[in-house]
C-alpha cells in the first residue's frame, strides 16, 4: 500500500515551481471533499494509484497540479516522483533484486537455451527505442501449433511497476525447472500453451517511467472503447500495443493475466463500464479463486475506477479473452511470489474448463477460421485457423452452441458441460456463400454521462454487429464509431455489375452514418459517403478492388441521451452474386475387360464448385441407361453395377448435373466383353459326353444291321 507521508502546502508550493517531467510526475493526494471530485479526476485522465473513501492518490504533472488547484480541490504533494515514494532514490540497493531490460533478456535466453524442448523465445516486435519485446512460449512442443488452450501472462505495461516483471519471469523458471519432478506442472506444460511476456514497456523500465518513450500510458492505448486517455493520440498508436494486438490475433488466448503495481487487487472486466460481462459467472468464480490465495480485494474494474482503452477490455471485447489486472506490492519479491504462484498456476489449469473442439471443412478436412457463440453466454470465441481448435470456458450446465464461419453454413448443437470435466465438440462445416463481419477491431461508443453513471442509456455491445442480421444492434452513440473485420475469407471484392456489400442498420431507425473501407485495420481509408438506414455499396463506384475492414462513424447528429443513441449497426454482409457452375466431368473407375453375363461394379465421382448436390446420367452402351440417379453429396464416390449379356466392345459414358440442372460434359471408359474361349480339354470332354449319350443308339443300329 502507498505511504501517505504528506508535505505541507508551503512545501508543495515550493515543489510546484519545479519543472515536472511528464514521464516522471509527482505523487499527489487529492481529498474527496466533494461528491463530484472523483468524477473530475477520472474524466480528466489522471493516472490513479489508490482510492480511499476520503482521498485519491494520483500521478500529476506540473500542469495537472495547476489545473487541480484552479478547480479549488484540496491536495497534497506526497512525493516528487514514484522512485522517491518507493525509496529507490535514497536506497538504490532496493533495486538490486529487480531485473533491468538487459538482465531480463539474459534470463529469458538462458531459459530457452537450457530448456529448449519445452520453451522457445520469440521476438514479438520492438519498442519506440528499438528494444525487443520478448515472448517466451512454454509448452511441450514449442515449435508446433497444437490443440491446446492458450494463456498469456504479461508484465510491465507501466515502466516503473517493476514487480510486474518479476512474477512472470519467476513463473517461467518455475514451470521449466519443475517439469521433470512435478506431475502437475508437467500436465500444464504438456497440455497448455503459456505465453510469458514479462516486459511490454522496456523503454519505460529503462527510464523509470510509467509511460513509454513517447510519453503514452500504454494501458490506455488499446482500441476497445479508447477515449484518448493517458496521452494516447489514437487507438493502438504505439508500437508496443501494436505488438500485443498482433500477438493476440495470432494466438487465441482463453485467459490472460496483466500484472501491475501497487496494491493487492484482483481487477476483472469491465473497466470502461459497470455492467457485467456475458461470461460473468466464470469471471467472478475464477477471480474469487485467485483472491483466495492472497486475500486480495476482488473487484470489477469499473467499481474500483473507470479506465478506457486498457488491455483487459481489448482482450475480451475484441478477442473473447478473459483478462485480469492483478495489482501487486512493489517490494519483497519472495512474498509477492508466494502470494501469487498457486493462483497463477490455477488460472493456467482452468483454461481448458468448459467446451473445446476442432472445426473443419466437411469436404477437405482442413481447419476453418470459425466463431463459436453460446446462446446462454453470448460472447464469441475464435478458432485457431492453423489447427481449427477452440476453447470456451463455461460453468457446468446445458448450452446451445452456434458455429459460424465465413463461406460455410451455420450449425447449432446442444452440449452438456459437467463439473470437473471438459466437453468436446468437433464439427465439420458445409461450404455455403455466407459472409459477414466476424470480429471487432476497435470501437468507441460516445457516452454523454460522466463517471459514475456511464452508458446508462446504451447497454449495447460491439459484438452485436457481427454475424448475420438478427435485430440485435451495436449503438454507436452520437459521433461514435466502430471498425469491423470481415476476415480473410470474407474480404469484400468488387463483383462486376452488382453491389458488393450491405450494411444493415436497424429497420425502424433513419440514422445516418459515414462509411469507410480499407485493406488495413488502420487505413488509409477510402470514404464511400454518408448513408442512411440499411444501404448497399458497389466498390466499382469508388475504384476499389477489395477491402477487409469497414469503418462506420455516426453522423454526430441526434440526441445523445436517448435510448440506444446514434446509428444502430446490426450486420455487414459481403454480397456474393448468384452464380452457378456445372459439376466437374465425372471420374469413372472399374474393370476394363469382362465376360458376358457377369455383373461388374464401377465407381463414379465428381465435385460441384458450389458444393451443391449432384446427379449422374450413365449410358452403358448396350441399350440400357441410368437416368439421373441421385442426389449425392459433392465429392462423394458412388458405386453402380452393370451386366452385359453379349460379347462386344462397349463405351461407358457418364455426365453429372447439380441441383440447378447445370450439366457437365461426358466422361468415358472402355470395356471389352469378348467371346468366351473354350479349352481343348473342355471340347474333348463335351464330345466324349455326347458320344456316351448317343452310344446306346449306335449299338441298336449295329444290332439291327447284323440281323
Amino acid at each position: 500500500m502507498i505511504l501517505t507521508v504528506a508535505l505541507s502546502f508551503s512545501q508543495a508550493q515550493d515543489i510546484k515551481t519545479q519543472k515536472y517531467n511528464k514521464l516522471n510526475p509527482a505523487v499527489v493526494q487529492v481529498y474527496l471533499s466533494e461528491s463530484t471530485t472523483l468524477g473530475k479526476i477520472i474524466d480528466n485522465d489522471f493516472a490513479i494509484l489508490e482510492i480511499d473513501e476520503e482521498y485519491v492518490i494520483i500521478f500529476a504533472s506540473y500542469d495537472q497540479i495547476t489545473w487541480l488547484e484552479d478547480q479549488n480541490l484540496k491536495l497534497k504533494i506526497l512525493y516528487n516522483d514514484y522512485a522517491e515514494m518507493m525509496g529507490w532514490k535514497n536506497n538504490p540497493e532496493l533495486l538490486d533484486d529487480f531485473h533491468s531490460y538487459d538482465e531480463l533478456t539474459t534470463e529469458l535466453q538462458n531459459i530457452a537455451s537450457t530448456y529448449s524442448s519445452i520453451s522457445k523465445l520469440y521476438n514479438l516486435g520492438s519498442s519506440v527505442q528499438g528494444r525487443t519485446i520478448w515472448g517466451l512460449k512454454v509448452t511441450d512442443n514449442p515449435d508446433v501449433e497444437e490443440n491446446e488452450a492458450e494463456v498469456r501472462i504479461c508484465g510491465l505495461h507501466h515502466g516503473n511497476e517493476i514487480m510486474s516483471v518479476e512474477l512472470p519471469l519467476m513463473l517461467a523458471w518455475y514451470m521449466v525447472e519443475n517439469y521433470e519432478s512435478n506431475p502437475d506442472i508437467q500436465d500444464l506444460v504438456d497440455n497448455r500453451e503459456t505465453w510469458i511476456i514479462p516486459m511490454v514497456n522496456p523503454d519505460g523500465r529503462e527510464m523509470g517511467s510509467r509511460y513509454n518513450a513517447n510519453g503514452v500510458d500504454l494501458n490506455r492505448d488499446y482500441g476497445y472503447m479508447w477515449n484518448g486517455e493517458g496521452g494516447s493520440p489514437s487507438p493502438f498508436s504505439q508500437p508496443e500495443t501494436k505488438v500485443i494486438r498482433k500477438h493476440s490475433l495470432d494466438n487465441n488466448f482463453v485467459f490472460s493475466l496483466s500484472f501491475h503495481t501497487s496494491g493487492d487487487i484482483v481487477n476483472y472486466i469491465w473497466n470502461y463500464k459497470g455492467e457485467p460481462v456475458a461470461d460473468n459467472d466464470v469471471v467472478v468464480a475464477l477471480s474469487e479463486q485467485y483472491g483466495s490465495h492472497n486475500n486480495y480485494w476482488v473487484v470489477e474494474g469499473y467499481d474500483w475506477y473507470q479506465t478506457r482503452g486498457d488491455t483487459n477490455d481489448f482482450s475480451y471485447g475484441c478477442r473473447g479473452d478473459i483478462d485480469w489486472t492483478i495489482e501487486l506490492q512493489n517490494n519483497n519479491i519472495a512474498q509477492a511470489w508466494d502470494y501469487n504462484r498457486d493462483a497463477m498456476l490455477e488460472i493456467i489449469d482452468a483454461a481448458d474448463m468448459g467446451l473445446n473442439g476442432i472445426i473443419t471443412d466437411n469436404d477437405t478436412g482442413l481447419p476453418v477460421a470459425a466463431t463459436i457463440w453460446i446462446e446462454e453466454v453470448y460472447w464469441p470465441c475464435f478458432t485457431d485457423p492453423k489447427i481449427g481448435d477452440f476453447h470456451k470456458p463455461l460453468m457446468p450446465g446445458s448450452y446451445n452452441v452456434i458455429i459460424r464461419a465465413n463461406g460455410y453454413q451455420d450449425q447449432t448443437h446442444q452440449v452438456v458441460v459437467n463439473d470437473g470435466e471438459t466437453t468436446t465438440l468437433d464439427v465439420s462445416l458445409v461450404p455455403e456463400n455466407n459472409f459477414f463481419a466476424e470480429q471487432v477491431t476497435l470501437c468507441y461508443f460516445h457516452d454523454p454521462y460522466g463517471y459514475p453513471n456511464n452508458f446508462k442509456n446504451n447497454p449495447t455491445e460491439g459484438i452485436s454487429a457481427l454475424g448475420p442480421p438478427d435485430g440485435i444492434c451495436a449503438s454507436l452513440g452520437k459521433g461514435g464509431y466502430i471498425v469491423l473485420d470481415m476476415g480473410e475469407e470474407g474480404i469484400i471484392i468488387d463483383h462486376e455489375d452488382s453491389t458488393d456489400f450491405k450494411i444493415f442498420e436497424e429497420d425502424e431507425s433513419d440514422d445516418s452514418y459515414d462509411v469507410y473501407i480499407s485493406s488495413n485495420w488502420s487505413g488509409p481509408w477510402t470514404y464511400l459517403g454518408l448513408a442512411t438506414g440499411t444501404t448497399e455499396f458497389d466498390l466499382n463506384d469508388f475504384s476499389v478492388s477489395q477491402a477487409q475492414f469497414v469503418k462506420i462513424v455516426d453522423d454526430d447528429d441526434g440526441d445523445p441521451y436517448e435510448s440506444n443513441p446514434g446509428v444502430d449497426i446490426d450486420a455487414i454482409q459481403h454480397i456474393i452474386p448468384f452464380t452457378n457452375n456445372p459439376p466437374l466431368v465425372p471420374e469413372i473407375n472399374g474393370p476394363k475387360t469382362g465376360k458376358p453375363g457377369t455383373e461388374y461394379e464401377f465407381t463414379f465421382s465428381t465435385t460441384d464448385p458450389e458444393s451443391n448436390n449432384v446427379y449422374y446420367y450413365i449410358i452403358w452402351d448396350d441399350g440400357y441407361i441410368e437416368s439421373w440417379i441421385g442426389p449425392y453429396n459433392s465429392g462423394e464416390t458412388i458405386n453402380v453395377s452393370h451386366t452385359w449379356a453379349y460379347q462386344g466392345d462397349y463405351t461407358i459414358r457418364a455426365k453429372a448435373k447439380d441441383s440447378y440442372n447445370e450439366e457437365s460434359e461426358f466422361s468415358e471408359l472402355e470395356i471389352e466383353i469378348p467371346r468366351s474361349r473354350i479349352s481343348k480339354i473342355s471340347l474333348l470332354s463335351k464330345y466324349f459326353e455326347h458320344f456316351l449319350n448317343v452310344l446306346p443308339s449306335i449299338i441298336l443300329i449295329l444290332k439291327s444291321i447284323r440281323k
